[in-house]
């Protein structure tokens, strides 16, 4: 019996040995690693990245395993230190096939990190800021076409921000501030739904100034821009009324609004500054795709439950 429990303790001792061994080689870090990966492990995942990189930094595994540190992080919900991960990634690698996938992830760890409209949205422009980089650097990528959807929402929340900063203004009968608020949401953001409901809030603020052409331009521009939008029922009746029988604006309201109000400089200035276009996306408020990490907001390239372009597989060739 005494032998039995002897040998026994040998092979848990053995065992034991062997699952503590450290890996031997760059080979054996990347692999050990990668299955932590997969089996979300996170933590674990990245001390053995790290490891790797530490005992072997000239491997040729060494630059997916920058990459997959920072993909570690993500997948943990540990947003700033992917960011500053993928950031270094960005620089070490100005060359690398990753790039599109990382400003991708990028405005992704940015948008977990976005709040409502009424809250700070420094994340929310920092989101904008990484899709739109994305989509100028690599607009044929499959992430380019993943970020102008998410874009759009970035867009509406910006926008909505506006609208409510306006609202406050209005409110607390400060009309000057609040028409120049939706004016320059209108000028910023007349691709989104919000900029319907600027438009017409708009045409009332004229409407009750007793500013009648501003506000026919105003409601007509709602038509215009956007005839799909639920006010612009609304619009068209205020028109009617304002109008009495005459005929609508020709051309386009929005631009002979802004010229009567100078926002045609403030634009032309804007476009300027930001050289990448924004087309119009989708419809307002549109919740973050569903996750392939488990994470709210985010879309999944990496393949298995998510809806990244490359399906299950991941997006080189299954190894994530």
């Amino acid at each position: 019996m005494r032998v039995r429990f002897v040998g026994l303790a040998i092979a848990l001792l053995a065992t034991a040995g062997c699952a503590d061994r450290k890996p031997s080689s760059a080979n054996e870090y990347f692999n050990l690693a990668s299955e932590n990966l997969r089996e979300g492990s996170y933590t674990q995942a990245v001390e053995n990245y790290r490891n790797l990189l530490d005992e072997y930094p000239f491997s040729e595994y060494s630059e997916e395993a920058e990459l997959k540190i920072a993909v570690a992080q993500y997948k943990n919900a540990s947003c700033p230190e992917a960011t500053a991960a993928f950031t270094d990634f960005q620089r070490r690698h100005p060359t690398s096939p990753h790039l599109p996938l990382v400003g991708y992830l990028l405005g992704q760890c940015a948008e977990q990190q976005m709040r409502p409209a009424d809250r700070d949205q420094s994340a929310s422009q920092n989101a904008h800021a990484y899709y739109q980089a994305l989509i100028q650097q690599h607009p044929t990528s499959p992430y380019a076409e993943l970020a102008r959807e998410r874009l759009a929402h970035c867009r509406e929340t910006l926008a909505d921000h506006e609208l409510e900063i306006a609202q406050f203004y209005s409110f607390h009968k400060n009309d000057k501030a609040a028409e120049t608020r939706y004016l320059d949401l209108v000028n910023r953001f007349n691709d989104t739904d919000v900029a319907g409901d600027a438009l017409f809030q708009l045409g009332e603020l004229y409407r009750k100034e007793n500013a009648s052409d501003k506000a026919i331009l105003a409601f007509a521009a709602v038509e215009y821009h956007h005839p799909d939008h639920e006010v612009a029922r609304k619009a068209q009746a205020e028109l009617d009324e304002l109008l009495n029988g005459e005929a609508p604006p020709s051309g386009d309201p929005l631009a002979a609004l802004k010229a009567e109000t100078g926002r045609d400089r403030t634009i032309a200035i804007a476009q300027t500054a930001h050289p990448v276009a924004d087309s119009k996306q989708g419809r307002r408020g549109g919740a973050p795709p569903s996750s392939g990490f488990g994470l709210p907001g985010a879309s999944g390239p990496f393949g298995g439950r998510g809806t990244g372009p490359y399906g299950g597989s991941g997006p080189y060739g299954g190894r994530y």
